[in-house]
């Protein structure tokens, strides 16, 4: 009894040194997987004070990047050659609003957040939260939005990687120049974001490689390895299949986001433009056949339509609908939109449109309004 005992002194006292050397070194990764073994051997023996402990955690990862904004921020990684920062970091903005997704990738936001929201209750349990998330998907669809949503709902800074003044034409530069980017996110609590993994974290299996590819994906890997949990690691990729097989590995979870569907496009569209409707007293339900003619296009070139279609109403002075109507042919290059435009007004409104009002839309007379309305009948 008395040797076991002694053995659980030992493994106390070296956690409490372990934490003190980690401390003075500033290593915030060891002193908390430090202080996590300590509240794991206290645990049976002190519940009380393991628990103490696990508060603290939970609590430094809630909080720790709002300390660190008030004390000014730590002063950004930076490349020793230009003097470049290699990083800019954006304060969580408390007005964003949720990306329009699926249902299935919203729960998934969801389950990650309640996640690093109740870091608390996984600790006492001895179960490390997730920290670090790979978005995958075709460009526009909402990864880098997504990544400054989780930063505002968790007030979390978001440090982004600028890949510009990281990667070296030197020989083990890029490297270097990444682990300082990386060590920065570990010892300041905060979201970091690798836009692009794909362009750093590519195959090792290149032979047109010196060398430089297989040392920049081993530094990813050894510093990813032990990720602190008051940090989060996020990466995004528009290429995923050019990313190295280990890499997979070291995220906790991976997202796919995929083009929006008709419904989400339609949802995007109303978020944009049904404030502006109403402002300009324009029915926004007439927004129904604009989201099938942009089915299949990505978030951002729905967000970009409909910005152009703002700027149209007010330098134009046109009416939202026809402005729409307008900014389709030149974005879609499409002369046929009108004739498209009649059927689906038709067939989605209904009788709540008249042959009459769909021609002032369009410009087409009502007679051939009615021609393209009969060619979807017959």
């Amino acid at each position: 009894m008395s040797e076991k005992l002694n053995k659980g002194f030992d493994s106390i006292e070296k956690f409490i040194l372990d934490i003190i050397s980690a401390g003075l070194s500033n290593d915030l990764a060891k002193t908390e997987l430090a202080a996590l073994s300590l509240a794991r051997s206290l645990k049976k023996e002190n519940p009380s004070i393991a628990q103490k402990i696990n508060n603290v955690l939970a609590t430094f990862s809630l909080s720790g990047g709002a300390a660190i904004r008030r004390a000014g921020g730590a002063p950004l990684p930076v490349d020793n050659e230009t003097q470049l920062e290699m990083a800019t970091v954006e304060a969580p903005s408390e007005i964003l609003a949720s990306p329009i997704f699926s249902v299935l990738i919203e729960d998934r936001v969801k389950t990650f957040l309640e996640e690093r929201e109740n870091i608390e209750v996984l600790l006492e349990k001895n179960i490390r939260p997730s920290t670090s998330l790979l978005l995958i998907g075709p460009p526009g669809t909402g990864k880098t939005m997504l990544a400054r949503y989780i930063a505002s709902q968790l007030n979390k800074n978001l440090v982004i990687l600028d890949l510009s003044s990281s990667i070296s034409s030197l020989m083990g530069k890029t490297g270097a120049n990444l682990k300082k980017v990386l060590q920065y996110a570990k010892q300041n609590p905060c979201i970091l974001l690798f836009d692009e993994f794909d362009a750093i974290a590519k195959k090792r299996d290149d032979n047109t490689d010196l060398g430089e590819i297989k040392r920049v994906v081993n530094v990813l890997l050894m510093e990813l390895e032990d990720w602190p949990i008051s940090s989060i690691f996020i990466a995004t990729s528009n290429h995923p299949e050019l990313l190295d097989r280990a890499i997979w590995r070291r995220f906790d979870h991976t997202i796919e986001i995929s083009l929006p569907q008709k419904d989400q496009v339609a949802d995007i569209l109303n978020k944009e433009l049904n404030g502006f409707f109403t402002e300009y007293n324009c029915d926004s339900a007439i927004l129904s056949p604009i989201a099938t003619l942009l089915d299949g296009k990505s978030a951002a070139d729905i967000c970009k339509f409909s910005t152009n279609v703002k700027r149209r109403v007010v330098l134009k002075n046109e009416s939202p609908i026809v402005s729409c109507l307008n900014e389709l042919e030149l974005y879609l290059s499409d002369k046929k939109i009108r004739g498209k435009f009649c059927t689906l007004a038709k067939e989605a409104l209904g009788d709540a449109i008249t042959v009459r009002e769909i021609a002032e839309i369009t410009g087409l007379s009502p007679a051939g309004v009615q021609h393209h309305i009969s060619k979807l009948k017959s």
